[in-house]
């Protein structure tokens, strides 16, 4: 149980950490991009306000009229005007409303190692609707950021002024630092693992200390009391068979302290059971055995019980009736007869006067399945995933009600558990309660004989 709840910790410390660091990585990644990508912003919105400016005042110019003058030699356009500025990752363009290319910027005297852009396939991103927003382009095997803003002076309007940057290299910075932060994650939770393995190994010692400690005292308090027990239950037998000869407040009396007696007993022998099963000392000694054959003996055990209670016990035949074989299973038949035993009891207990419980058998090739359903007082939703506990008890209503120890389902949970089963609960307020138990058929036994 300890192994489980360390590893448990473990899970738990290491995914916290891998979150956290995640979160962090994924974070400084981001802040990074936002950096580079606001860098890059900047320049190119600086270098746009730039020549946005220097055309405006080219366009009020003679040489502006040249410049925008439709008789003019395209190739001799940028003999009147040269952007400046460029660094050698940058170009710009100045278009007019048809996508005619007025200007760009290209290699020359002042910029003679400037980058060579394939301007075909940016092309369709340079005759777009500038809107003063920058975006990455994918170009040839490289990545290009370009955007742009609209320019007009008197009767020339829509004309567009482009700029574009190259960021390949700041693209692949990305890439490494996002597998440098994953490769610094995964190194960290492998770390946060181990960390969690020692941290949850030294936080489990003094709990585990306690537990055996507890554990302990709850075996030897149970034997010790089995014996008093013993010489209690021996003596209330002898005061029993002179029962007829004793006034009615001793017989009285008498009859209360044989249900003490009794009750304190299985108590008791619970208590040995669950010491058992916590440090898996109980073993489990398995055969083949008719698992409809042992319901109805614990029913007809029950038979009475469920009379004086005016509940009506009944057994709910299937289609697969008749092929007894079908519901052999090999498994510890004293345990599974308590599992029954629990299962069919708890249903009659907590039963209304005049209702039900239906048992039934359900068979295939691979597995049996038994069902118990009652028509009780029901458990609410919010109890169902506790019921397995430990005297866990839904409210003191139903515990006034109950002459139980409250570690029956606790007890069959072990049992179940220990075959590898699989048990299942269903449950509605003043309705009812189903327990369905998946047991493997003589087909898929179980072969282990311990509990761990």
């Amino acid at each position: 149980m300890f192994k489980r709840t360390r590893t448990r910790l473990t899970r738990e410390f290491s995914l916290t950490i891998g979150i956290i660091l995640m979160i962090s990585a994924f974070f400084s990644l981001w802040l990074v991009q936002q950096m580079l990508t606001s860098t890059e912003d900047n320049q190119l919105t600086s270098l746009t306000g730039q020549y946005k400016a220097e055309l405006q005042k080219l366009m009020d110019s003679p040489k502006g009229e040249a410049l925008f003058d439709p008789l003019i030699d395209k190739k001799q356009l940028n003999s009147f005007y040269e952007p400046g500025g460029l660094q050698l990752n940058q170009m710009a363009w100045l278009l007019d409303p048809a996508g005619g290319m007025i200007f760009q910027s290209s290699l020359s005297d002042k910029n003679p190692l400037g980058v060579n852009f394939p301007l075909n396939a940016l092309l369709p991103s340079l005759l777009a609707e500038p809107d003063n927003d920058y975006r990455n382009v994918n170009a040839d095997g490289r990545t290009f950021r370009i955007g742009g803003t609209m320019i007009s002076n008197g009767k020339l309007k829509d004309y567009k002024i482009i700029v574009a940057q190259e960021v390949t290299n700041d693209n692949k910075l990305i890439v490494q630092l996002r597998w440098a932060f994953a490769g610094f994650a995964l190194l960290m939770l492998a770390a946060g693992g181990v960390a969690g393995f020692l941290l949850a190994g030294r936080a489990m010692g003094p709990i585990a200390q306690a537990f055996d400690r507890q554990e302990q005292f709850t075996s030897d308090a149970s034997h010790e009391l089995r014996t008093p027990l013993s010489i209690l239950k021996s003596s209330f037998e002898v005061l029993d068979e002179e029962r007829d000869k004793l006034p009615d407040f001793h017989r009285h009396v008498l009859m209360k302290s044989g249900r003490e007696i009794h009750h304190m007993s299985r108590l008791v022998e619970n208590l040995l059971v669950l010491a058992r099963s916590d440090n898996g000392r109980i073993d489990l000694v398995t055969s083949e055995f008719s698992l409809r054959q042992t319901i109805r003996q614990v029913m007809e055990q029950l038979q009475p019980i469920s009379e004086s209670k005016q509940v009506e016990l009944k057994w709910e035949e299937s289609q697969s009736e008749s092929d007894e074989n079908k519901a052999v299973i090999q498994a510890d038949e004293v345990r599974i007869r308590q599992l029954i035993l629990i299962l069919i009891e708890n249903a009659i207990q907590y039963n209304r006067e005049g209702g039900s419980v239906s048992v039934s058998v359900v068979t295939d090739l691979q597995k049996v399945i038994f069902i118990v359903s009652d028509t009780g007082i029901g458990i609410e939703e919010e109890h169902l995933p506790r019921i397995f506990e430990r005297f866990y008890r839904m409210d003191k209503a139903r515990t006034r009600r109950s002459e139980g120890t409250g570690l029956g389902l606790a007890i069959a949970k072990q049992i179940v558990d220990a075959h590898r089963a699989k048990i299942e609960v269903w449950s509605t307020p003043k309705v009812g309660t189903t327990f369905r138990v998946t047991l493997p058929s003589l087909s898929d036994s179980f072969h282990s004989v311990t509990l761990t």
